[in-house]
């Protein structure tokens, strides 16, 4: 699904302007002179148009859509430096040089640099070490003797003031060695000190009896100041969400659940683009209206909603566009609304989402699939077990693999906690009776007179 969801979510077309006004009215400045916050550095006052739409950074080399830590965000009007890592002939195998400067292009000596290093193999599985080194009077950390090929991967760190700076994890070829350049920038833990922007995208499912919540955030930082958030930086979720899941690469960003809360956003939001993707549920009772607030993320340019279509559904959000019907990044119809904020607008941290029509049948359904996916109906089930002469050792070894089926299904989260509860039950049901209807050994003579 990650795919489609950053399809989804760059779908969201915005120009620079548009991040900068809607940024600028949260914090009371529209045009590109007037006050902003301390630390903050000017606004861009334009940017060169992309011809794929939007504004692109007047920056050489690299793609402005590009995501990731080291190309600059769209919009900006001066570029922040990029970072990156590169083969260098004159750089040996099994080496890698690491370039530290501040934000001007100056190299910073005598600054410790830690070598991340994530080894991946189908024999061992995925391990992690660290090392360590430190910048000359030039800015460069050197490593040497280290391992090249597929399975392990390296990513050089600055960690400052509670902030992780990194290069994009990267390999070692079997000729040369490598040389990668990073920036280290002033760092504030305050959303207000630093130019941050954000997009979302949310994909609500009703699913059997729950309803999943896919969710992407698009955080951009057009400035020259790290954000890392602070404790408090957590975006409200509905106090029953659960089943909450992430992915976590090589990387410092991203969110943890905070029970009957939300999600805390955490890392080091340096100048660029950073990319969240996260899922998380709620309990559905069958209703055919539900109403579900989703938080958003701090300094909100833009959202994107969507949602399967089922014949009869229909989708609002309150202060959004009226819903279309479209397809989503897999080509399957699907319910969707957008909204750009615009400077007069007041910030969003929260979206209402309503979803109604949906169909209210009862709990048989759910439980026929269930079995059919594991490969038994319960009419077959039955029928062979009234049918004489009862093999009730075969009905055993059918309810066994529903069961299993069962089991498989609640672990990876396709089958809900009440389907899951309710099937089991009748499935130990049906097991038990199949025991209780075993014919009774026969006693020889001998066993009689024994006994």
């Amino acid at each position: 699904m990650k795919r489609e969801l950053l399809a989804a979510l760059g779908a969201v077309a915005l120009s620079a302007s548009v991040l900068v006004t809607s940024h600028a009215g949260a914090q009371g400045a529209a045009d590109p002179g007037a006050k902003v916050p301390s630390g903050h550095p000017a606004i861009p006052e334009e940017a060169e148009e992309d011809p794929r739409g939007g504004a692109a950074p007047r920056a050489a080399g690299g793609d402005p859509h590009a995501g990731g830590r080291g190309g600059a965000a769209p919009g900006m009007g001066e570029a922040a430096p990029e970072d990156a890592a590169m083969e260098d002939p004159t750089i040996a195998r099994g080496a890698v040089d690491v370039h530290i400067a501040d934000p001007t292009g100056k190299p910073l000596a005598s600054t410790d640099v830690t070598l991340g290093i994530v080894y991946n193999s189908v024999a061992k599985g995925e391990s992690r070490k660290r090392v360590f080194a430190t910048t000359d009077a030039l800015g460069t950390a050197r490593f040497k003797d280290l391992d090249f090929g597929s399975g392990v991967a390296y990513r050089p760190m600055v960690i400052k003031d509670g902030a992780t700076f990194s290069v994009t994890p990267f390999g070692l070829g079997p000729k040369n060695g490598i040389r990668a350049l990073l920036h280290v920038y002033p760092v504030t833990n305050d959303v207000d000190q630093a130019l941050i922007v954000s997009q979302s995208m949310v994909y609500a499912e009703v699913k059997d009896d729950r309803i999943q919540i896919q969710q992407a955030y698009k955080i951009y930082n057009f400035g020259k100041t790290a954000w890392v958030p602070g404790p408090d930086t957590i975006v409200a979720l509905p106090e029953t969400f659960t089943a909450f899941a992430t992915q976590q690469g090589m990387t410092d960003v991203g969110v943890d659940a905070v029970p009957k809360k939300g999600v805390k956003i955490r890392g080091t939001f340096a100048p660029g683009q950073h990319v969240i993707e996260f899922k998380w549920q709620l309990p559905y009772t069958g209703d055919s209206e539900v109403k579900v607030d989703v938080g958003m993320p701090p300094h909100l340019a833009a959202a994107r909603v969507i949602a399967p279509a089922a014949k009869g559904m229909g989708m609002e959000v309150e202060g959004f566009e009226p819903t279309k019907l479209s397809t989503d990044g897999m080509g399957q119809r699907a319910l969707v609304t957008e909204k750009q904020l615009r400077r007069e607008d007041p910030p969003v941290k929260s979206l209402r989402l309503t979803i109604k029509g949906l169909p209210t049948e009862g709990p048989g359904k759910f439980i026929a699939t269930l079995l059919a996916l594991s490969g038994l109906v319960v009419g077959v089930v039955l029928g062979v077990r009234k049918a004489p002469p009862r093999d009730t050792k075969r009905e055993r070894q059918q309810l066994l693999t529903a069961l299993e089926g069962l089991e498989q299904g609640h672990r990876d989260g396709t089958i809900g906690p009440k389907t899951y509860e309710r099937a089991r039950r009748e499935l130990i049901d049906d097991l038990a009776r199949t025991f209780a209807a075993d014919p009774k050994p026969v006693k020889t003579a001998r066993q009689k007179a024994a006994s």
